[in-house]
């Protein structure tokens, strides 16, 4: 390479004609001990540092930094003289270059001699003041610089600013702008001086006039004054202690009178903001008495400032100050100020903060500080103004006042001491606020007031109610959208609740608060929501007190109820505890916590109860929390019951009737506070409650009062108030049935009869919707009140009183909630009649009437949609009714069974449809009324188990098998009673089971059901049939038989719904089903499974149609007698047969079942057209189970296709000058045929012994079919008449893709040969390497020949030779693809040794050197790469070979007929396989030969090529043990940066080629480090810090090659025009390593000139990642 001349690089304004100076050595302004070469460098880095690319000047700042870090002066001083030289320079250029000297002197370790240090500085001053504009960006990064250089020569930079103060006029913008930022940098040094230019500038403040400046003055005297207070408050470090404020008091009040007098008036608001902050600043500088003076203006100037700007954060920051300091002062006259100021913050504090601007909050905070600072001074005044903004209207007043008040709360000043009553009285006008915010405000107020003691003062206990009562807040209020500010009610309630048990725990000074004052909270109504979170913390503070009671520690426990006055009475407490327990999931998981104060309250409701509640309550509590963690078992009536217990018990513990009055008459009392309808739970567990005392009481006044009470309090039109009422009316029964049937014949005679109009029919006394109400909650109470009674007593008043009351109502119902109640009551009747309940012999003479009314209910009701379960309820009443005495008549059963199916199954099943969108209620109504209808049907069936009762039921069911929902539902029924009838049958001897074969044939398809369910309970279905059989056979119940069992595993299979899995199933049930059906039942079955073979379901159709297959191959023989019936069966099911793998099935069967039909012929299936349809498919199926015929139809096929023309030519219709291929006919024909042929197993004999024939010609034919179409139908070929006469022209035809083309139908028929002959293993691997999908492919079917061809050699050696035989004859045909066919096939058999068959090898190694010199570009590719295979053979082959394959190989490199490259990367790739088995005396002559011709590949622009040749020149490394070594050890030399750059190349494989050979090569170099860092870093699976890597190497390099360094050097300089962007990247960051790391003493070995002068060369390369590159290696040589 041309040496490099730095003097000759030129940078942009060089390109332009002016020659770059470069800086003198004994300059004054560089005085540099760096190299030439290094300030060549760093000057055209400085050069390149205007670049387009903002990330290239980045990395060339960072570069230059670098260098500045050890060769500071040389950098600074290139910089600096550049600026001087170039006075033209982009004013971005220049500020990267005062940057990067800034960057500099602030990383600098030493301190800048004075005379440089003068010349930066004066520099920087120079730049900063070249221009009078102001030029923002320009000038701040020379301010910048002059400040940095400030930082260790403040005194020459303060001397050059004060150059720069010119008496009579004004110094720049900048310089004072300097001034004012080196006081805050350096407060120690500069402040000394800030007397003198203070008085400066107060002689020229009179000659500004432009706003610019008034600005700067204006902010150098903030800084000064900002310097000044940190001076002074650190007098102790400071260097000069006589420095007082007072010094400055005179200058900075005459500063302050004219800022503030003057240009506080101007319009331009930046300068007004920066007045106010220096204001603020100079105020802690001026005499008290003048601060005094001019407080009222100051404050009135800052408020009017206020709108005039939008962002008020400025002010209130000055303001702040000024009050500060005027506090500080002691000023007088700010009390009048005092209004003013609180008009003007409080508004601000009023608005809430926005948390995404953040000066916003800074004036949040900024007021409050204010605020802060006016408490000091007027507390009492300040707290009486905030609670006076309290009582108004402004929803945002209060907010701010609240928040100003926590804010002081939390402060803690001394002046807030003895305001705690105060502040309290004056917040109890905003408890009964309605805004949500200002709850939330008042709330943290409450809680910070808590914190500090307030709470203990008279009025704590409203701000505790207060919390408590926005703990009860309904959930109805949400956030308003349109207000992020807004707060829910839930939100509220979360943080009270919160709140609230912070108190309760973490202060404890709270407990003498709030015990025991929140007692008073627990049972008044409006506390009911939240009785939760309120009983948590009572409990945590009852607990405590009685634990400290027990310990005598604590007497504050016991209640005195008589001086408490306000706490409820111990009843109320019990009645309110055990009614909120009862909904122990309401309100966020109240009933642990209510538990746990009912336990810690016990002794102090009643003493004897204590004992009681320790032992039950904990076990409750663990109920509950077990259930927490399973919510969706949860069971609400097992709770009940507990808790209804633990009443009882509870009463039953006092021993005293008149405390169970008190209770009751408690009870009575609190169904008002459960009225609201958001406590209709409550309230219907309350009514439960006032059942068990009504039950425990033999007071029977009380009884009255109470049932009075429910009946007056009880919502009619409610369920859940209803149900209540009415349990708690049957619990009275239990021991006052008389008084409670009076009762209920009371309130029918007085409310349900609709009374007549009165006077003129102007008012009527009930509405008729009322009545039917009431009626609801009577008929119900009568249901409850029969099951309840004592059973001595109710059957004498069913029929007499109940019934006469309750049978009227059936007629003519139309409300539901009537209808529901009446078919509940009918339930409990039943279940109170039931012989199990009554213990007695009972004849129920009204049943059958009781029945036929539910059943018009149930035929009442909607088919299409199911809104109630009306429908369910009525079943669950019949079923109930059933078992009552007498048995039920068979007509009854009919209609009953015939009413409840149609209304069932008709009902549409909401997961059949998925547009059909389902209420939750809907959906779970119908499932409840599927299960109730089963076990109706059980029970009727369990009342007399027989087959013909069996029958009876089944016969409704059968019809059922569409839509899917009917069916589902049928098969479940039918499984159900098929299980109970197991379950209970006692067979009579001599009875048969008659109706198996009916129902077996009615199940059997469905075990193929495209339904899981189905399917699974088809099969069950079918085992329960065979164990009834069982019984009828004289087994007994517990007899299991192995077959009938094995039917379980079946089901378990049928889970996969996979046709495979099915088919063996169904199989596997032909067999049990052919074993145990009785010969009497046979024909049935079978009679009837025909009928599934025309099943909707396809699945259920191929199942019938599998077993059908089954059980003719097995039982046929007995089918002698119906065979005409069963002909005709076949012939009318397969004509209308849809699915087609039932119809083959079916096809399969008549087969099995006439054995002597098949007379297929050859010829004429050939003139079909193709594709076959499905009736030629079945002749073939036919054929093929004769073998002699098939054997002559394989010696005609053959034939044909070795002999035959594989296609025909024929122009292209679309473009005569073309031809294209088609495929004859019979060719395709008889291909297909083949295909056909080797689908049946008969054909797997005549195929092996075929099996080289066979398989040659059709691989061969593979070929033939590549890009060869499908013939051209009559159709086409009349188009194209027609356009070549020119008779009518259209556009020509285009090619149609067949799904039967040629190439397929071959791969197609190649495929069914393999599985014929068992070659499966070929099969297998063609499957996993895709290599079907590949052979249909032009471009990539040699893949699967090749695999082919492994396939056979590595499974099947055997068929081999005979093989290879047939295809050397192919090798020479005129067909190019068959003769690729064969290459390919040659080369993957040579690769896998020909299974060691030597002579073989020789053939093929012979046949392949023939064909090197085929016209064929693919031929001699894979003639190449099988001749490069023997290198797999084995060492005496390889050597036998070498030196033919060597020539060969070598030659292919250099093919010239190979745009691609392909065979270059073949012979590359091939000959480091055949060097790895040959030993060094075969290649020594050629060795260099060959690492020469490779080189020229390193740089190819192919990838594949680049790694072929890297990892040949690896492996040429084996051969240097011998004479080799110092031949080949000079080409690794020479080719080493070549690998080493491109170990990072663009490409994955090149590098892992390059991994490879740096390792294999290592050994070689004669150094033991640099080998050792190969083999460790250079792992193929580990990614390379390629930057890292090199770094270490180069070091390595230079201590064990250090007299290589320079040709190293070199040879990456010539890689510097490479057309890799990456490479050239590669190669400069590599020299930089390289010369950065080599020792001073070693420099001299390399040409600095010639290496500098291209790296500087670089940086002008068009990559901006070369130049960032070219920079960052740069910064290595330093010192260079």
């Amino acid at each position: 390479m041309a040496q490099h001349d730095v003097s000759g690089v030129s940078s942009s304004r060089c390109r332009q004609g002016t020659p770059m100076i470069m800086p003198v050595h004994g300059d004054d302004n560089f005085g540099s001990c760096a190299s030439a070469q290094v300030e060549g460098m760093v000057m055209a880095m400085i050069d390149a540092g205007g670049d387009k690319d903002e990330t290239v000047n980045h990395s060339i700042m960072t570069s230059l930094s670098v260098i500045g870090v050890k060769q500071a002066k040389t950098v600074l001083g290139c910089c600096s003289s550049y600026l001087k030289k170039h006075h033209n320079l982009p004013e971005q250029h220049r500020i990267i270059i005062l940057n990067v000297m800034e960057r500099i002197i602030k990383q600098m370790d030493i301190k800048l001699d004075a005379p440089f240090a003068v010349s930066i500085i004066k520099l920087a001053s120079d730049e900063m003041t070249k221009t009078k504009d102001v030029m923002p960006d320009w000038q701040t990064a020379a301010s910048g610089l002059m400040v940095a250089m400030g930082a260790t020569h403040c005194h020459e930079a303060i001397e050059e600013l004060r150059t720069k103060f010119v008496p009579g006029g004004l110094p720049h913008f900048f310089v004072i702008q300097t001034l004012a930022n080196l006081s805050v940098a350096s407060v120690y040094e500069v402040v000394p001086y800030l007397t003198e230019f203070i008085g400066m500038m107060l002689t020229m403040i009179g000659m500004v006039r432009h706003d610019n400046m008034k600005w700067v003055f204006s902010y150098a005297l903030s800084k000064f004054s900002e310097s000044i207070i940190d001076y002074t408050a650190n007098l102790e470090n400071a260097p000069d202690p006589t420095i007082r404020i007072e010094m400055y008091y005179t200058p900075v009040y005459s500063a302050f009178d004219v800022l503030f007098g003057q240009w506080l008036q101007s319009k331009e608001s930046k300068l007004r903001l920066i007045i106010v902050e220096a204001v603020g600043q100079m105020a802690y500088l001026i005499a008290p008495s003048r601060i005094d003076e001019q407080l009222p203006r100051i404050i009135s100037g800052f408020l009017a400032l206020y709108r005039k700007h939008p962002e008020p954060f400025h002010i209130t920051q000055g303001l702040c100050m000024v009050l500060d300091a005027a506090v500080k002062a002691g000023c007088t006259t700010l009390d009048a100020m005092f209004d003013n100021l609180l008009s003007c913050l409080f508004p601000q504090v009023c608005v809430t903060p926005d948390y995404s601007r953040p000066l916003h909050i800074k004036n949040h905070n900024e007021v409050l500080r204010c605020f802060d600072v006016i408490c000091r001074r007027y507390s009492d005044r300040l707290v009486g103004f905030l609670l006076l903004k309290l009582d108004g209207g402004n929803e945002k007043a209060k907010l701010g006042s609240l928040t100003v008040i926590k804010h002081l709360v939390n402060s803690a000043f001394p002046q807030m001491e003895n305001k705690e009553m105060l502040i309290l009285s004056g917040l109890k006008q905003i408890l009964q606020e309605q805004s949500n915010q200002v709850k939330k405000a008042l709330a943290q107020l409450i809680i910070a007031m808590a914190h500090h003691g307030y709470l203990h003062c008279e009025g704590g206990e409203l701000m505790i109610e207060f919390i408590v009562r926005q703990c009860s807040l309904p959930d109805s209020k949400v956030r308003d959208r349109g207000d992020a500010d807004s707060v829910s009610n839930n939100e509220l309630k979360k943080m009270c609740a919160s709140i609230l048990n912070l108190m309760t725990t973490t202060i404890s000074d709270m407990h003498s608060v709030l015990w025991p004052y929140l007692l008073e909270l627990l049972v008044p109504q409006q506390y009911t929501e939240g009785c939760g979170v309120l009983c948590k913390s009572v409990s945590e503070l009852a607990t405590v007190k009685r634990q400290e009671y027990s310990e005598g520690v604590d007497n504050n426990y016991t209640l005195t109820y008589d001086t408490l006055v306000n706490i409820p009475q111990p009843a109320d407490m019990l009645v309110r505890l055990f009614v909120l327990a009862g909904r122990p999931l309401a309100a966020d998981y109240r009933g642990i916590h209510v538990l746990n104060l009912m336990m810690a309250l016990g002794p102090n409701i009643h003493p004897d109860i204590a004992p009681l509640w320790d032992a039950v309550i904990p076990k409750l509590i663990k109920f509950l929390e077990d259930c927490e963690e399973e919510v969706s078992e949860w069971d609400l009536k097992s709770w009940e019951d507990l808790l209804l217990k633990m009443l009882s018990k509870t009463l039953d513990q006092m021993e005293n009737d008149e405390w169970t009055c008190r209770v009751g008459a408690a009870m009575n009392r609190h169904v008002e506070l459960y009225n609201n309808n958001t406590y209709i739970d409550e309230k219907n567990f309350l009514y439960k409650c006032i059942g068990v005392v009504m039950r425990k009481t033999s007071n029977k006044k009380m009884v009255d009062e109470l049932l009075n009470g429910l009946f007056d309090t009880v919502k009619h039109n409610n369920e859940t108030e209803r149900e209540g009422c009415a349990r708690g009316v049957g619990l009275c029964a239990a021991s006052h049935l008389d008084t409670a049937l009076e009762k209920l014949d009371f309130i029918t005679k007085r409310d349900i009869a609709v009374k007549q109009t009165r006077f003129m029919g102007l008012i009527k006394d009930r509405s008729v919707g009322d009545v039917e109400k009431i009626k609801s909650t009577v008929m119900l109470c009568y249901g409850h009140v029969t099951l309840s009674a004592p059973t001595q007593l109710i059957t004498s008043r069913l029929e007499s009183t109940i019934l006469r009351n309750i049978n009227p109502h059936f007629t003519g119902v139309k409300d539901t909630s009537v209808k529901m109640n009446l078919i509940k009551a009918v339930q409990l009747i039943g279940k109170a009649m039931h012989p199990d309940h009554l213990k007695i012999s009972y004849q129920f003479t009204h049943r059958d009437s009781l029945i036929e009314n539910m059943m018009w209910f149930i035929e009442d009701e909607p088919k299409n949609n199911i809104t109630t379960s009306i429908r369910a309820e009525a079943m669950n009443a019949c079923s109930n009714l059933i078992k009552i005495e007498p048995m039920v008549s068979e007509a009854v059963l009919f209609n009953l069974i015939q009413s409840c199916t149609n209304s069932v199954y008709t009902l549409p099943r909401y997961d059949d449809s998925p547009l059909s969108a389902p209420s939750s209620d809907s959906e779970d109504h119908t499932t409840t009324a599927e299960d109730c209808l089963n076990q109706l049907l059980t029970d009727i069936l369990l009342r007399d188990v027989t087959a013909d009762h069996l029958w009876n039921i089944y016969k409704h069911l059968e019809k059922w098998r569409e839509p899917l929902s009917a069916r589902k539902r049928c098969i479940k029924t039918t499984w159900v009673l098929l299980d109970n009838y197991c379950n209970n049958v006692h067979p009579v001897p001599g009875n048969t089971f008659h109706v198996l074969g009916h129902i077996l044939g009615r199940l059997v398809p469905r075990c193929t059901d495209p339904d899981l369910e189905v399917r699974q309970q088809s099969m069950d279905a079918i085992q329960l049939l065979f164990r009834v059989q069982l019984r009828y056979d004289g087994f007994p119940a517990d007899h299991q038989d192995k077959m009938v069992e094995a039917l379980s595993l079946l089901r378990e299979r049928l889970v996969l719904f996979e046709p495979t899995v099915l088919f063996s199933v169904v199989n596997d049930l032909s067999k049990v089903l052919s074993k145990k059906t009785p010969q009497s039942q046979l024909s049935s079955f079978l009679l009837i499974l025909f009928s599934g073979l025309l099943d909707t379901q396809s699945h259920s159709s191929n199942g019938a149609c599998v077993v059908l297959n089954s059980l003719l191959k097995s039982r046929g023989s007995e089918l002698y007698q119906d065979i005409p019936q069963y002909v005709e069966e076949f012939h009318s099911k397969l004509s209308i047969i849809d699915c087609i793998q039932t119809k083959t099935g079916t096809l399969r069967a008549f087969r099995t079942f006439t054995m002597f039909h098949l007379n297929p012929t050859l010829n004429v299936l050939f003139t079909y057209s193709l594709p076959y349809d499905r009736v030629i498919v079945d002749c073939w199926k036919i054929i093929s189970s004769d073998k002699q015929l098939v054997q002559s139809i394989y010696d005609q096929i053959l034939e044909l296709l070795t002999t035959g023309q594989p296609y025909e030519e024929k122009p292209d219709p679309r473009n005569r000058t073309n031809e294209i291929k088609y495929i004859t006919h019979n060719r395709l024909a008889a291909v297909s045929a083949l295909s056909e042929l080797f689908q049946f197993e008969e054909c797997e004999d005549v195929a092996t012994e075929n099996f080289h024939r066979l398989f040659a010609a059709l691989l061969v034919n593979i070929g033939s079919s590549i890009n060869v179409l499908s013939p051209p139908t009559n159709q086409d070929q009349q188009t194209d008449d027609k356009s070549a006469s020119g008779r009518k022209k259209r556009p020509p035809p285009q090619p149609k893709e067949d799904p039967n083309t040629p190439s397929k139908v071959a791969v197609e028929a190649f495929y069914q040969f393999l599985l014929r002959t068992k070659c499966d293993k070929i099969c297998d691997m063609m499957t996993d390497t895709q290599g079907w999908v590949s052979l249909s492919n032009d471009v990539t079917f040699t893949d699967g020949i090749t695999t082919i061809a492994r396939g056979l050699v590595t499974h099947y050696p055997q068929y081999m030779a005979k093989v290879v035989s047939y295809l050397t004859g192919v090798f020479s045909s005129l067909y190019e693809y068959q003769r690729i066919v064969v290459a390919v096939f040659f080369a993957e058999l040579v690769n896998q040794r020909c299974s060691e068959d030597l002579s073989l090898i020789e053939l093929l190694m012979n046949s392949l050197l023939g064909r090197l010199v085929d016209h064929s570009h693919l031929v001699r590719l894979f003639c190449i790469r099988g001749l490069a295979n023997v290198s797999s053979v084995g060492t005496q082959q390889v050597q036998k070979f070498s030196t033919t394959v060597l020539s060969a190989l070598i030659s292919g490199m250099d093919d010239r007929d190979d745009p691609t490259d392909s065979i270059t990367i073949e012979a590359i790739s091939g000959l480091s396989r055949v060097l790895a088995k040959i030993d060094e005396t075969h290649v020594r002559a050629i060795l260099i030969n060959i690492a020469l011709r490779i080189r020229p590949c390193f740089e190819k622009s192919i990838p594949e090529v680049r790694a072929a040749a890297f990892t040949l020149f690896g492996d040429l490394s084996r051969f240097c043990d011998g004479p080799s070594k110092s031949s080949f050890l000079e080409q690794v030399h020479s080719n080493f940066i070549s690998i080493l750059l491109h170990l990072n190349d663009d490409d994955k494989s090149v590098k892992q080629s390059c991994k490879s050979a740096l390792k294999q090569v290592g050994p070689l170099m004669g150094s033991q480090a640099i080998n050792e860092i190969f083999q460790k870093v250079l792992l193929d699976d580990k990614t390379l810090h390629y930057g890292e890597f090199t770094n270490s190497l180069s070091k390595l390099i230079i201590v064990d090659f250090c007299e290589k360094v320079n040709f190293y050097v070199m040879g990456n300089v010539s890689f510097f025009k490479a057309l890799s962007p990456q490479i050239r990247c590669n190669a400069v960051m590599f020299v930089g390593f390289l010369l950065g790391n080599l020792r001073k003493e070693k420099q001299s070995l390399i040409n600095k000139d010639h290496v500098c002068g291209a790296l500087i060369q670089l940086l002008r390369d068009p990559s901006p990642d070369v130049k960032k590159k070219t920079a960052e290696a740069m910064s290595l040589l330093a010192e260079f």
